[in-house]
């Protein structure tokens, strides 16, 4: 009787260490997977069965279908009582320290408007425009913005600055480059403006050539998206920009007056502006210039009665940075070889003699690429207009675009 007693004892401590043992294996075969949290990427993928991407790149080609995302323009602002005002814009400290009711926002200095929203450079230029404008808004939902600009060898800093200035507001970019050249999709590879990778559609091909292959991709377009073009080299003022996605009514098309910079932004050409690029909806697109980016940023469209657009930017405030030769004086050199007659007008160069030294003068001295024009010298701790945001506060990654190394004043004086 003992015997069994002490047997049935053993059989049930086997019992439940066997228990124990499947419920630990139950566990680990049966756990399901945690669910990955939301992202904040305002835009995602639908893979296709056309889909043949390199596993190792995290950018996009024409074998991505893409939806943008709707995304809500309420975080962009607050309630004050009766007030609805931009935050980019108002002054909100002096509002929440007010001890008296807040009827009225009160703006930052370059800010307009009733709810703050109007940069000084789109405010000036509808003052300028001379036009009966009644601009609505802010929006329910912020349109998508998609950005068409070409990256080349000697594009390379400013593509940089212009994806870095503009990364949270271009809801698409859309780089390209000529076929038979693979520098830019070299440099993706190699992770170039990895942060905003999943935000960049490449392209080899010409810029008449795309719009007509990318609104195929793009599954969700609406008619009031925005599409942004300009030449290589331009960065166009983010302000400006995240005013068009937020409200309606504004004419169209829009033209930039770009602030000329030479060499790096301690230097403007002395005629201190060059209009360029354009912005539209896709439906003005469509229904005006027929779907030709060429249109969009051809000068000549504004000064047709038929368009009633406006230039963003003057002498002072300007609708962004045109950034002309801003390499180091190797990388000038081999551009300027690299360009025919028709472009450059050698007949006041003598092409023998530029080298690095020729640069690097041009530069201490601040004398244009003819050897002759003289440059206007642009202060750095005056001029609010000096440098791209994103520039200024990351002096240390664009120091040579900031400081001219080249003079002894302006090298201590940086």
């Amino acid at each position: 009787m003992y015997t069994f007693r002490l047997n049935l004892k053993r059989i049930s401590i086997w019992i439940l260490l066997l228990t124990q043992i499947l419920l630990i294996l139950s566990y680990f075969f049966l756990q399901v997977a945690p669910t990955e949290p939301k992202s904040d990427i305002k835009i995602s993928f639908l893979k296709s069965n056309d889909d043949v991407k390199d596993a190792t790149a995290t950018y996009h080609t024409l074998n991505t279908n893409i939806i943008l995302k709707s995304v809500s323009t309420k975080h962009s602002y607050i309630d004050f009582n009766s007030s609805l005002c931009f935050k980019s814009g108002t002054d909100l400290i002096s509002m929440k320290i007010s001890k008296e009711i807040n009827w009225k926002c009160k703006c930052l200095p370059g800010w307009h408007g009733n709810d703050c929203g109007q940069p000084e450079v789109l405010w000036r230029a509808m003052i300028a425009s001379r036009k009966p404008i009644k601009i609505k808004g802010p929006r329910t939902f912020e349109r998508r913005l998609i950005y068409f600009f070409e990256v080349d060898r000697y594009s390379e800093y400013v593509a940089d600055i212009r994806i870095n200035e503009l990364g949270d507001i271009v809801d698409l970019f859309i780089l390209y480059e000529d076929r038979g050249s693979n520098y830019l999709q070299s440099k993706l590879n190699n992770k170039f403006y990895k942060e905003y990778q999943d935000k960049i559609l490449y392209i080899q091909d010409k810029r008449e050539h795309l719009w007509k292959k990318v609104k195929t991709r793009l599954k969700n377009l609406r008619n009031d998206d925005i599409i942004l073009s300009s030449n290589l080299n331009e960065i166009p003022n983010r302000d400006a920009l995240t005013f068009l996605k937020f409200y309606d009514q504004w004419p169209q098309p829009i033209k930039f007056r770009f602030r000329w910079s030479v060499f790096g932004f301690f230097w403007m050409h002395p005629s201190r502006t060059i209009i360029s690029g354009g912005a539209c909806t896709v439906s003005f697109l469509k229904e005006m210039f027929n779907n030709k980016l060429s249109l969009l940023t051809d000068n000549k469209t504004l000064s047709s009665q038929v368009y009633k657009g406006i230039i963003l930017g003057d002498l002072n405030h300007y609708g962004g940075w045109f950034c002309e030769y801003c390499n180091d004086p190797a990388q000038v050199v081999e551009f300027l070889a690299s360009k025919p007659k028709n472009v450059i007008n050698w007949d006041r160069i003598d092409k023998q003699k530029i080298d690095n030294s020729y640069i690097e003068d041009l530069i201490e001295n601040g004398v244009y690429i003819d050897g002759k024009t003289q440059l206007i010298k642009a202060r750095k701790y005056r001029d609010s207009y000096f440098a791209p945001r994103f520039v200024n506060e990351h002096n240390w990654r664009y120091d040579f675009l900031l400081t001219n190394f080249y003079s002894k004043l302006d090298y201590y004086e940086g």
